[in-house]
């Protein structure tokens, strides 16, 4: 999959949506159209769709809800983040810095604040990642397990900066695939087995591990 081209995809659907929302055609509480009705109605793949949306959560605008589906939100008056993040030039070595920082500890709190159901869904994200037919389906996956451990964490800064940063992180995730495969898999679960023991020091350590050996897989290739 051209990266650039599914950040343009994904940026259309943003601004779609975003603009139905600002114009009154959605109103808070309504629900917004599947992700099955959006990829027919603007010719976008699921990928680019669930970007999109994520990025509508990120600024506080919709609400994801299993089984449910997207509804909006009434804005906040001033919320955590009043923006999305957009840098289609930013430094691959300074987004896994970043990275780094944050989700090494997003690590070390989730296991020892997860949920039952949030280690449930890692560990289905983990099957799906390993099952994935195509880059796409492995990239999404991917990105959902290390989203997950940011909403596992139990603090809703660094959740609403992983989703605000979702764009960012989903070109990098794609390429990150499509050069090393469904290889993260393995380091995935070794994280979520810290989670499940509530082994902090362990999975911050994994956490960085995982980052450390993909960023040097890239530089290898």
């Amino acid at each position: 999959m051209n990266s650039s081209k599914s950040a343009t995809v994904t940026d259309g659907v943003f601004q779609y949506l975003q603009e139905g929302i600002s114009s009154g055609r959605w109103k808070p509480g309504d629900k917004l159209p599947s992700e099955a009705e959006l990829c027919r109605e603007l010719s976008a793949s699921r990928v680019s769709v669930r970007n999109a949306i994520g990025r509508l959560a990120g600024l506080g605008l919709a609400q994801s809800l299993q089984g449910k589906g997207t509804f909006v939100r009434t804005p906040p008056a001033s919320g955590l983040l009043n923006t999305t993040l957009y840098l289609p030039s930013t430094d691959r070595l300074n987004v896994f810095e970043f990275r780094k920082i944050i989700e090494s500890e997003s690590a070390a709190l989730a296991a020892i604040r997860a949920t039952s159901a949030d280690v449930q869904a890692m560990e289905e994200s983990i099957v799906q990642m390993e099952s994935g037919a195509s880059d796409p389906d492995v990239a999404e996956q991917d990105l959902a397990f290390h989203q997950l451990i940011a909403k596992a964490s139990g603090n809703e800064i660094i959740l609403q900066v992983f989703q605000a940063m979702r764009s960012i992180y989903s070109r990098m995730f794609e390429e990150n695939v499509a050069l090393l495969g469904k290889v993260g898999s393995e380091h995935h679960r070794r994280i979520l087995l810290a989670v499940q023991t509530r082994d902090m020091q362990t999975a911050r350590q994994c956490m960085l591990e995982h980052l450390d050996d993909t960023m040097r897989a890239i530089c290898r290739s």
